[in-house]
């Protein structure tokens, strides 16, 4: 297991390293300069000062390391307009977009699993056949479709959720009103992780309700809710948390969406006003620290496959 570890670890740097050369690399490739934006209709000598303090008078791959070394130190330096510290910007900004992102997950997996399980033990019948005509679709319904929907019908034509004027608060402070702000922006990420997960999981469970095993249980008089949730759920799972892993990326998107839709302020609207005012420091930081998560989620997804599977955890001790 620590080989696994060290393994693992070793290609995540190696990765995150690429990662940061190619987004600093296209990223400054990008037409402006964060000097001309920092000065404006300033002197030449603010624009020459700033060049200065920016290293953006140094050749590419020292002004690449120099970017870099602030990085690995916690320096992540200033957004070009306002000038502000873009760790302040980041603290305020990332709790919006995680807990929107976590909370969209738990409500897909609250729904999907029993629609799943349901559909599994009893396939081809009623339910199953609505619940797939529902999921293929909800699969047809993108993001920034289902979004304005969800705002148009259940906060101004039935005013049940606030709208995009309402503060957010946060959710230590103010938990429910927290929840009720976040439910359409997170259900509008939901639906179509919902689709995913009902339709990956009823396809790996009703395999698994074929195997021997299950067989045993059942002649061993265990009850269906007993087979379900002890012995057929668990192994059902390894697509599900797979697709999860794969998902990361398009939950980003569908958060940055949503975001723009419900007036969040979150990393996905910092980051799309941080492209509309050239504000290139905060575009590297903000795709860069998006690389890291999606990376560092990944692998762990890919140790948890030794947690739900045994024989992944022996095959790889061996």
């Amino acid at each position: 297991m620590l080989r696994l570890f060290a393994r693992r670890g070793l290609e995540l740097l190696v990765t995150l390293f690429l990662v940061s050369l190619v987004t600093f690399f296209f990223t400054s490739k990008l037409p402006g300069s964060e000097a001309a934006v920092i000065c404006g209709a300033s002197s030449r000598a603010c624009l020459r000062k700033e060049e200065a303090i920016l290293y953006l008078n140094h050749p590419f791959f020292a002004r690449y390391f120099h970017w870099l070394g602030n990085m690995f130190t916690g320096s992540l330096g200033y957004s070009a307009a306002p000038t502000e510290p873009i760790a302040t910007i980041l603290k305020t900004a990332y709790p919006v977009t995680l807990e929107l992102i976590v909370f969209s997950q738990v409500m897909a997996i609250l729904v999907a699993v029993p629609l799943a399980m349901w559909s599994a033990v009893r396939p081809n019948r009623l339910f199953d056949r609505l619940s797939t005509a529902g999921t293929f679709a909800t699969l047809a319904l993108p993001v920034f479709i289902v979004g304005p929907l969800l705002r148009f019908f259940f906060s101004v034509e039935l005013p049940i959720f606030p709208g995009t004027s309402a503060s957010l608060p946060s959710l230590w402070s103010n938990p429910l009103q927290n929840l009720n702000v976040l439910f359409l922006p997170s259900l509008t990420i939901a639906i179509g992780s919902i689709a995913v997960y009902q339709r990956l999981l009823r396809a790996d469970m009703i395999a698994t309700l074929e195997q021997d095993f299950i067989v045993m249980a059942r002649a061993k008089g265990l009850t269906t809710r007993r087979i379900l949730f002890r012995h057929a759920l668990r192994p059902s799972t390894f697509g599900v948390v797979t697709v999860g892993g794969l998902q990361i990326g398009s939950l980003i998107v569908g958060a940055i969406i949503a975001e723009q839709v419900f007036g969040l302020t979150g990393i996905g609207s910092d980051l799309v006003l941080a492209v509309t005012k050239a504000d290139l420091p905060t575009v590297q930081v903000i795709t860069l620290l998006v690389a890291v998560v999606y990376i560092a989620l990944n692998l762990l997804i890919d140790l948890l496959y030794t947690v739900i599977d045994p024989r992944v955890r022996r095959a790889r001790a061996t």
